[in-house]
């Protein structure tokens, strides 16, 4: 008898076996794969994250257009550097945060050439400034030879008497001429003003070390806030180059009957003569912006090209066409541009009877920024919102920072609702106030700006023996 056949699989069993071993090895190959790749995703979130990229632009992304007698470049880093702008009579420099960059700079001669680079040498950008036809544009030197004098004889300073040291000659002031592109200047702009005399410190009169005409003369004070306890501010101005907005405030601050502190660039008085006499007419402190509104210091630190002559050179040239148009020196104070100032720069200043006034922190409005400014830019009401909350939590002794110029559209200019901002903040009981008030609460002794007119203006000829 034979023995019982063990079961076993067919033909067809086997082979659907056989077949069926397939999807069960794609299954684990898929799997397999799976945990690899989530291994991977964990080990790269595990890698440190790769430095960023050094900043870097096309030239495309750079561009420069003129504002009365600034130049300003635009443009955009993706991360911060040291910008220096260098060509054949300029080299500027300022540290500049990531993103847009806006840099305001004493327009170059005509025909300048200069590049823009990083403090690393990266070149970011070639600006020719070039506004007048480029046939003006005095062909390159050839390698070896001097240039001559470009000042016609007649146009040359005459040597200052014996005894005497030259401190600054004012250039001639000139009719600004159409730029392309760009609006036609108002009647004031093209008005010439007469060629001043040579600036000329006699002997008698040049600032000397230790005490001097000036009292507190060595203190290098930075105003930045006043006294508390009677709930005043002080809403101060900087004229540099334009003046949309000029017009506006000074009517807002005319019909409140309020008198405040103006700091103007000598461009600003060359360019604008009429709005200036109305000024100081309305009873406004005139305060010296500098005549081109240069760097000083940027990050605080000052720019060794920047000596002591060189920077009172910029206040009293400032200070002369003011002379020039008033008769009369500016008020004792003055504002740095762009607020870039050391207490070494400002014991200079003091030498010459300025006392530096700044802002309070977080004062500024920055109400010049437009949108193209992303990280600067608010809308005007909300400056002045902030404003409002400033002062509820605050803002006793609060110096704040507007201007004068405003690219921005009409509607969202700031000086559109500041006399309604004014009207609110009267109405509750503060004041607002010039520089000087505060100074003369702080127990700072006056001081007399006429005793400048010692350094803007040439000794009186001696008398001629008969």
């Amino acid at each position: 008898m034979r023995p019982a056949r063990r079961p076993g699989l067919g033909p067809s069993l086997r082979m659907g076996a056989r077949t069926g071993l397939f999807p069960g090895l794609l299954l684990g190959m898929f799997l397999a794969l799976a945990g690899c790749g989530r291994q991977a995703a964990r080990e790269a979130a595990s890698r440190p994250a790769p430095p960023p990229r050094p900043a870097t632009s096309a030239r495309k992304d750079w561009s420069w257009r003129p504002v009365g007698g600034l130049a300003i470049l635009e443009g955009e880093l993706a991360t911060p550097a040291e910008l220096v702008l260098e060509g054949r009579s300029i080299r500027e420099a300022r540290f500049a945060e990531a993103g847009p960059v806006r840099w305001e700079l004493f327009r170059p001669p005509v025909g300048e050439t200069a590049l823009l680079r990083t403090g690393s040498g990266q070149i970011l950008a070639r600006f020719e400034f070039v506004l007048p036809p480029p046939a003006r544009v005095a062909p390159p030197m050839k390698p070896g030879t001097r240039a001559a004098s470009t000042i016609p004889p007649k146009a040359r300073r005459a040597e200052p008497p014996a005894g005497a040291r030259v401190a600054a000659a004012v250039p001639p002031a000139r009719p600004l001429k159409a730029v392309p592109g760009s609006p036609a200047p108002a009647p004031d702009r093209a008005i010439p003003l007469p060629s001043p005399a040579p600036l000329i410190f006699p002997r008698a009169a040049a600032p000397a070390p230790g005490p001097g005409p000036w009292p507190g003369m060595g203190e290098a004070l930075n105003l930045t806030r006043g006294p508390g306890g009677q709930k005043r501010l002080l809403l101060s101005f900087d004229g540099g180059s334009n003046a949309e907005v000029a017009t506006e405030i000074l009517d807002t601050l005319k019909a409140r009957g309020v008198h405040t502190t103006i700091f103007l660039t000598g461009a600003f008085i060359q360019h604008f003569p009429a709005l200036v006499k109305r000024m100081a007419a309305e009873g406004h402190e005139l305060g010296n912006h500098t005549m081109n509104h240069p760097h000083f210091a940027p990050g605080m630190k000052r720019d060794p090209k920047w000596t002591k002559e060189r920077v009172q050179r910029e206040l009293l040239e400032a200070d002369a066409a003011l002379v020039r148009l008033l008769g009369r020196p500016m008020d004792p104070y003055w504002r740095a541009p762009y607020g870039e100032q050391t207490a070494e720069i400002r014991r200079w200043a003091e030498e010459l009877g300025y006392r530096h006034v700044g802002w309070s922190e977080g004062a500024d409005t920055l109400d010049w920024a437009t949108p193209k400014e992303r990280r600067l830019y608010r809308s005007g009401d909300a400056i002045l919102q902030r404003l409002r909350q400033r002062l509820d939590r605050d803002g006793d002794g609060l110096i704040v920072l507007m201007h004068l110029g405003s690219e921005r559209v009409e509607k969202d200019r700031p000086s559109a609702g500041l006399g309604a901002f004014m009207d609110r903040a009267q109405r509750e009981g503060w004041a607002f106030v010039p520089a000087s008030a505060f100074l003369h609460d702080l127990g700072k002794p006056v001081w007399n700006p006429q005793l400048r007119l010692a350094f803007l203006q040439p000794p009186a000829p001696a008398p001629q023996a008969r």
